[in-house]
């Protein structure tokens, strides 16, 4: 395997692990107690927190930071970045988790499309055909899709919800774009960017939302299970910072530090290896994530059709692993056998030279 090949599959081994990571996020935000907007700051201020102690310690890194050209596409993907998780979660509380997970995982169309129009990234046949097996892997096991028939639902009391996920998913596809420009700039240097403009815009939304929606509050649970009233409506809370255990924080910090910091951070370096395309094909792991976490962590039983749109997304994102790594190989060995051939070509003419020197 050449180098050319050797990046692009780092690059594929780091959005999976980031997409992994992302799919914890569900698991942990059942044993806090705190607004989902408010668990999404964290995961983007603990990732500013945690760069910016590195680079106190790393010797150079402020002087890459002070070195690096800032441009507008840099602000553009970190404030994508944070409004793509606050406005999910914002979304979760005025529509169907089903219509919420459908309308984000739209983002990395969106993306692929926009890559095709302004960055020229071509799509081969095979790349189409995996990313429609994740979408429909996706559709399956978010539970859209089900033998009764299509669960998105279209009733008007939930379109403000709605209308929070579609942006959502706008804004994931507007930071997976915009990550695409500045190849040139340090992947450090980028991630500390984007976590600080994404949690500045992070608490813009939590002081809409406070302030021009409703109070922020946080849903009863008990041992992680949201808690329903009588008329079958959640149970929530009037929340404040006081109004969190010490429980609750140990977990908003461990997921802040791992679906975060961490899911991020990768998620940063993968963007910089990886086209559009092929980041949407492995971007929907995520979904396997959360579905295996709530399978062994909560009893949730997975549907036969959640199987089956599990084996499409992993097929799908395999096959996109196999047909980038083998493309960029060749290319690769293309531009060595070129580099060889004009290495021995001026081996020649120096020795030509030479000789006629002699002569």
């Amino acid at each position: 395997m050449n180098q050319s090949a050797k990046y692009k599959l780092i690059g594929f081994v780091m959005m999976f692990a980031s997409s992994s990571l992302m799919g914890g996020i569900g698991a942990f935000t059942r044993f806090i107690d705190a607004p989902g907007d408010f668990v999404s700051f964290w995961r983007n201020f603990a990732g500013f927190i945690c760069l910016t102690i590195i680079f106190c310690f790393i010797s150079g890194s402020w002087r890459k930071v002070k070195e690096t050209r800032f441009s507008g596409t840099m602000l553009a993907s970190g404030v994508f970045l944070g409004l793509l998780s606050g406005l999910y979660c914002l979304s979760t509380q005025y529509t169907t988790l089903a219509n919420a997970s459908f309308l984000i995982y739209t983002g990395p169309i969106y993306s692929t499309i926009l890559a095709a129009i302004f960055l020229k990234e071509k799509l081969s046949i095979k790349s189409v055909i995996c990313i429609i097996a994740v979408v429909v892997g996706m559709l399956f096991i978010v539970g859209i899709i089900t033998p009764e028939g299509l669960t998105l639902s279209l009733d008007p009391s939930y379109a403000f919800g709605n209308a929070i996920a579609f942006a959502s998913g706008i804004a994931y596809g507007l930071y997976l774009f915009f990550s695409r420009y500045r190849e040139d700039c340090d992947s450090n240097v980028r991630s500390w960017w984007n976590f600080l403009f994404g949690s500045l815009s992070i608490l813009v939304l939590l002081v809409w939302h406070h302030f021009f929606l409703q109070p922020l509050s946080y849903p009863e649970k008990i041992n992680g299970v949201t808690q329903f009233d009588a008329t079958g409506q959640i149970i929530t809370h009037p929340w404040n910072l006081f109004t969190m255990d010490g429980s609750s924080w140990a977990w908003l910090i461990a997921a802040a530090l791992i679906t975060g910091f961490g899911a991020f951070y990768l998620l940063t370096h993968a963007t910089k290896r990886l086209k559009a395309g092929e980041l949407a094909a492995i971007s929907y792991q995520e979904t396997i994530m959360a579905s295996l976490l709530g399978l062994f962590l909560f009893g949730e039983t997975m549907t036969a059709f959640q199987i089956i749109g599990g084996a499409l997304i992993i097929a799908g994102g395999v096959s996109q692993v196999v047909f980038s790594t083998k493309s960029a190989g060749a290319k690769g060995e293309k531009i060595e056998k070129e580099a060889e051939i004009r290495e021995n070509l001026a081996t020649r003419i120096e020795e030509a030279s030479e000789k006629e020197g002699l002569k």
